[in-house]
């Protein structure tokens, strides 16, 4: 891919994204706001400032040249997809719709990667969850995701190469609170400060697939070089955590451990034990596999969060 728009760019995931094409020497084009990512490598970088909710927004952007696009913008948190369900359906799906009417406006044909979400799966189908898993949304947010892979379904019916992506949990530094992983190291660290007295917990029992964000970029690049138009493909690690887990490594990271108290506000409606993937079909269509610890990532993000504190 010699050039690739990236939207959602000024998110979580996107900024470890443009690190990631940047470093393979990729041009970049950058829309969803101030962006301060270095470049590197033989790649550059121009950022845009649009709002992809307003069709007349993602018009103004210019597809002469561009190869490659990764649709990372829209809402991404699940828990308040329950309090605002059509929030999440309208800006997911209509994001999504925009940004595809622009390209057949200009006549333009890039390879398109849309990100879904393994949140999608029905957990009760049978593990590990692969691609052929049946799909029964728990959440709204959920549901979005389910209406962006069938909107890129019609969209390849016009002629558009589409690619879909289904990353199961990722984090790492930079990730802001309203995920497990952010909201029990920024307590601790705070308990750990002396400016709380315990951490707010959910449900820690449950246990989820988790990556490293730059393991999560990595694959995004290869798929949309290498996935073919049409295609699901998970990405994810294989093996399960509890939140339990996650909270112990996140404890053994700190050098810290700190009481916890759950508090009901913090437990979803609809949250299953256990739920894992399988990443064959991605590893056979690009070599890809995880290679980030997940006790190196929490070391990252404890020491990404006391530096925020």
């Amino acid at each position: 891919m010699s050039k690739v728009l990236v939207t959602g760019a000024n998110g979580f995931v996107g900024k470890h994204l443009l690190d990631e094409l940047l470093a393979h020497a990729i041009e970049v084009l950058a829309v969803g706001g101030p962006l301060s990512t270095a470049k590197r490598g033989g790649g550059g970088q121009k950022s845009l400032a649009l709002d992809l909710t307003k069709p007349a927004e993602a018009q103004k952007i210019d597809f002469g040249g561009v190869t490659g696009v990764i649709h990372l913008a829209g809402l991404a948190a699940v828990g308040p997809s329950f309090d605002n369900p059509m929030r999440y359906i309208d800006t997911n799906i209509g994001i999504e719709v925009n940004l595809f009417e622009a390209a057949l406006a200009q006549k333009a044909r890039p390879r398109f990667l849309i990100i879904s979400s393994g949140a999608l799966y029905n957990p009760a189908a049978g593990l590990p969850l692969d691609e052929q898993s049946q799909v029964l949304p728990s959440s709204p947010y959920a549901v979005s995701k389910l209406g962006q892979e069938q909107m890129a379904q019609y969209y390849t019916q016009r002629g558009l190469e589409c690619i879909i992506a289904r990353p199961f949990n990722h984090f790492g530094p930079g990730q802001e609170a309203g995920f497990i992983v952010p909201d029990l190291t920024r307590q601790l660290i705070e308990c750990q400060q002396g400016k709380r007295h315990e951490i707010s917990v959910g449900n820690l029992e449950a246990q989820r697939d988790y990556t490293d964000v730059r393991d999560i970029v990595r694959a995004y690049r290869l798929l949309l070089g290498k996935g073919a138009s049409g295609e699901v493909y998970n990405i994810c690690s294989g093996k399960a955590l509890s939140g339990k887990e996650i909270l112990a490594g996140i404890t053994k990271a700190a050098g810290f451990k700190a009481r916890t108290k759950q508090d009901s506000a913090r437990m979803r409606p609809s949250d299953s034990l256990v739920i894992y993937g399988n990443h064959r079909k991605l590893s056979q269509a690009t070599g890809w596999q995880p290679e980030i610890a997940i006790e190196t990532t929490l070391v990252d993000v404890v020491a990404d969060w006391r530096s925020r504190l």
